[in-house]
């Protein structure tokens, strides 16, 4: 790189977990799961501005206050590219939000995973695919799916991840769905605590496996394979969303979900689903403030 400014800008996608089988706590501290989470055509965009300079990393986000220093995600995955590439870059990240923050969809993950790709773009000698997994996976255990781009099977941690097979994933590629979340996140240590406290909400290892299989091999469509273990302990703190989700299923046939730790919720819609009268029915139970976005899968 030369002396001047290189700046690239680059899709940070949204996911939402279509299965989240939570089997029990880890002697690490962290929770074995087993889930599908697919990416999604919603999401945020990171620009990244590079130029010669002593390793000092920006990160800035529009609109938002972020976490400074380690707690940022996307200075930390700068930080750690430079360091294994070798670079003495100066890097000014901007993140242009539209992924709800606390909101289970990931943004945190994604905007991490795409400073790693940007900066990868703006390299003469990129690092490897191989490279680029094992600093997602010590950045975060979701963060390793956003380098595929695709649905995929996430087991451990989350950090160990396979795409699904085409055949399987092109069952929903496109499909239409809405994403709704009140004003507010949700804390994940928090929730995975409240999982922790009440061991029988676990989630039978050998019968999620066999679930996700036979899903696998034949031919429904996400609608049969929804589940999320931890919707027991978001709903037990907020009892109105299964209670908003129960009255979107009756009035207008939706399948509903929760994505990840929550808060967002989404709903699978058919592809001419007229959906005006979901929206006022969510806004009217969550306030006009809140986030509601229709997109599709990846």
């Amino acid at each position: 790189m030369k002396s001047g400014i290189r700046s690239i800008s680059v899709f940070s996608p949204a996911k939402v977990n279509l299965f989240l089988a939570v089997t029990g706590k880890r002697s690490d501290g962290f929770h074995d799961i087993l889930s599908v989470a697919a990416p999604l055509l919603f999401g945020d965009v990171v620009t990244i501005e590079a130029r010669l300079g002593h390793g000092e990393i920006d990160c800035l986000c529009p609109g938002l206050q972020l976490p400074a220093g380690e707690e940022n995600l996307a200075a930390r995955a700068a930080k750690a590219w430079l360091s294994m590439a070798r670079r003495e870059w100066n890097v000014c990240i901007t993140i242009s939000k539209r992924i709800p923050v606390g909101g289970g969809l990931g943004g945190g993950s994604s905007n991490a995973v795409a400073t790693l790709h940007a900066l990868n773009l703006l390299a003469t000698v990129p690092l490897p695919l191989e490279t680029l997994l094992d600093l997602a996976g010590e950045l975060g255990a979701d963060c390793p799916l956003f380098l595929f781009g695709e649905p995929c099977l996430l087991e451990g941690r989350g950090e160990l991840v396979k795409p699904l097979a085409a055949g399987v994933a092109e069952r929903f590629r496109g499909d239409r769905l809405l994403l709704f979340a009140p004003s507010l996140g949700m804390d994940t240590p928090e929730v995975y605590g409240r999982l922790a406290r009440n061991p029988d909400w676990y989630s039978d290892k050998v019968g999620a496996v066999a679930r996700l299989a036979a899903w696998i091999k034949g031919n429904d469509g996400v609608d049969v394979l929804l589940a999320n273990d931890l919707q027991k302990p978001v709903f037990e703190k907020c009892p109105g969303f299964p209670v908003l989700l129960d009255d979107l299923s009756k009035k207008f046939g939706w399948t509903c979900g929760m994505s990840g730790s929550g808060s967002c919720c989404f709903a699978l819609l058919e592809n001419d689903l007229e959906i005006a009268d979901g929206i006022d029915a969510i806004r009217s139970a969550w306030g006009q403030e809140c986030f509601v976005e229709e997109t599709a899968f990846a």
